[in-house]
């Protein structure tokens, strides 16, 4: 458990630079205590190796152009967290925030959300999230309780933004990235920059993720998956345009998709259907459309009723 000097110093690890008024509390707080200079080295040492990860090779210096320790290990580069000290963890946002206190922003069945936020960063939520939002201060943090966002993140290295999904972490500096939670799982995915994403907590590895890259955490505190799958991040994607694209998926997942968007739900009343094969693009809000599609092209009788769209297979009937 963190005491009051390991936050203490994650807080000074994140205000950089200082001014002279800042500088003087700060020397003043490393003298009060022999415990102080080493928490604050520690923190920064963290924050240090966070920002190596994060930026880019061309913006480095020669200094932050050294081998990435384990970077052996793709597709992702992955460090161990197991013996950072408790001032590092919270210097990194490592732990989970109890009372995460900011603005509550939720979306409704079928809503999405494109949400600017204060720092010009844009959050677009999927439907039926929740997020809470702090801006204020020297971090930039998210908790999304449940649900899915988008977040395109104005660059400011004295700023980390830093998603809380639970049983996992997301931190960056500028880029584009999606955090889906959902029950027992929580995915990162990278559509630009560089992520770095972790177990929440001081122990398991940290991921560094590129663009088209994604990492899988689950609440049974394995390591999480990992993988390089560019095409199918944007197609997973594809609801902030308002739509669904398929490609090979079956019939089940495609009516599993719509009806998260739709009062009026797809029901396959005849289950051996689910194992039909589809691709195409599909607005959302329109699973009448896509039934009829499927009606011509599967040979599928449609019921259409205020609530439901029943999907039944034809059968020949005798003459």
């Amino acid at each position: 458990m963190r005491d009051r000097v390991e936050d203490e110093a994650a807080r000074w690890a994140l205000r950089d630079p200082l001014t002279a008024e800042e500088q003087a509390q700060l020397d003043e707080w490393l003298a009060r205590s022999w415990r102080h200079p080493g928490a604050l080295l520690r923190a920064q040492a963290a924050l240090s190796m966070i920002d190596h990860a994060l930026v880019p090779e061309e913006e480095a210096g020669p200094e932050a152009m050294a081998p990435v320790p384990n970077s052996r290990l793709a597709p992702t580069r992955r460090w161990v967290l197991g013996g950072l000290s408790s001032a590092a963890a919270a210097a990194l946002g490592l732990v989970g925030w109890r009372a995460l206190r900011g603005e509550r922003v939720m979306t409704v069945r079928g809503e999405i959300r494109r949400l600017p936020l204060a720092d010009g960063s844009v959050a677009t939520i999927d439907t039926e999230s929740e997020l809470h939002v702090a801006m204020a201060g020297e971090t930039r943090r998210i908790a999304i309780t449940h649900g899915q966002a988008w977040f395109q993140v104005a660059k400011d290295r004295h700023r980390p933004f830093v998603v809380d999904a639970g049983i996992a972490q997301v931190r960056a500096v500028g880029t584009a990235f999606s955090v889906r939670r959902n029950g027992e799982q929580v995915e990162v995915a990278v559509t630009e920059g560089t992520v770095v994403a972790w177990p929440t907590g001081a122990k398991g590895t940290m991921n560094v993720l590129t663009e088209g890259q994604y990492a899988t955490f689950s609440i049974n505190g394995e390591a999480p998956r990992t993988g390089t799958a560019p095409a199918e991040i944007n197609r997973s994607l594809a609801w902030r345009d308002g739509e669904i694209s398929l490609e090979g998926e079956t019939l089940t997942s495609a009516v599993s998709q719509f009806n998260r968007y739709n009062e009026q739900q797809l029901v396959l009343a005849d289950p051996s259907l689910g194992e039909e094969r589809l691709v195409g693009l599909f607005k959302v809000g329109n699973p009448q459309e896509f039934a009829s599609m499927l009606e011509k092209t599967l040979s599928i009788e449609v019921t259409v009723t205020p609530h439901e769209i029943r999907l039944a297979r034809k059968y020949s009937r005798p003459i």
